[in-house]
């Protein structure tokens, strides 16, 4: 299970900036985002159809949450406030701009002068708009909080769903290493070819060395500490949660 901080961390890496034929930049998710990511924008987009400036505004929340590097969902539900602050446009002209591109935004700010009643408790229209960009990027930052906290418990979490065998260090000898400390019962009760296990002990000079490494770290797959483990090496050799969906950037 990931933590909620490194749950947070991957949204916020999954996004990428792209730049178009006419030189507009804009934000996207990358084609390696997990399923729930998208779920988690399409959400966020609070009924509006895809859009630049709304993809900006989540690309941004979820940074701020990565950021900020809470422990839990209700600890950075606490920091809605402060953290819709930070979201604010830098310039009076951009919020305007937020705004005229999607007038049904503007319900952001009835929303928030309902919610001052008549105390007109405002100074003037621009920080009217202030309230009402703040409410918009609470909604967004709700939406990635409860998301990131439904996921994170089908997370990989290198802590708890990993275990290093052996370290890079040791290079090419890394399958040697390994196979010399399987008995042929142990490879047996782990689906690997005893005979697989003889080659890769016999050292890289082997002709089929590494061929047949590749096929004991496809089968390798046992039971330990009441958990199912398989094999990775992305450099260092490791046991995994066999269950466990890897993010792409750990290779």
């Amino acid at each position: 299970m990931a933590s909620f901080s490194s749950a947070a961390q991957l949204l916020s890496s999954s996004f990428a900036s792209k730049q178009r034929d006419n030189g507009e930049r804009f934000y996207c998710l990358s084609d390696s985002a997990p399923d729930w990511c998208s779920t988690a924008v399409m959400l966020a987009h609070d009924d509006e159809l895809p859009n630049d400036s709304r993809y900006a505004l989540i690309r941004d929340a979820a940074v701020a949450l990565a950021d900020q590097r809470f422990d839990s969902a209700k600890e950075a539900e606490e920091s809605l406030w402060e953290l819709s602050c930070d979201l604010l446009p830098g310039f009076t002209g951009e919020l305007l701009v937020w705004f005229s591109e999607r007038p049904s935004r503007l319900s952001d700010c009835d929303d928030a002068l309902e919610e001052l009643g008549s105390s007109g408790s405002y100074g003037s229209v621009s920080e009217l708009l202030e309230l009402g960009h703040r409410r918009a990027s609470e909604a967004v930052l709700s939406v990635l909080i409860a998301e990131i906290e439904e996921n994170r418990e089908s997370l990989f979490n290198p802590d708890e769903d990993a275990r290093l065998l052996l370290s890079d260090s040791h290079g090419v000898y890394i399958p040697q290493l390994y196979c010399q400390t399987l008995s042929e019962e142990e490879a047996e009760d782990s689906g690997i070819s005893w005979q697989d296990v003889l080659t890769c002990q016999s050292g890289p000079e082997e002709e089929l060395y590494w061929e047949t490494w590749q096929q004991i770290c496809d089968s390798a797959e046992w039971e330990e500490d009441g958990e199912r483990w398989c094999l990775l090496q992305n450099g260092d050799l490791w046991q995994v949660r066999a269950d466990a969906v890897i993010p792409q950037e750990w290779f």
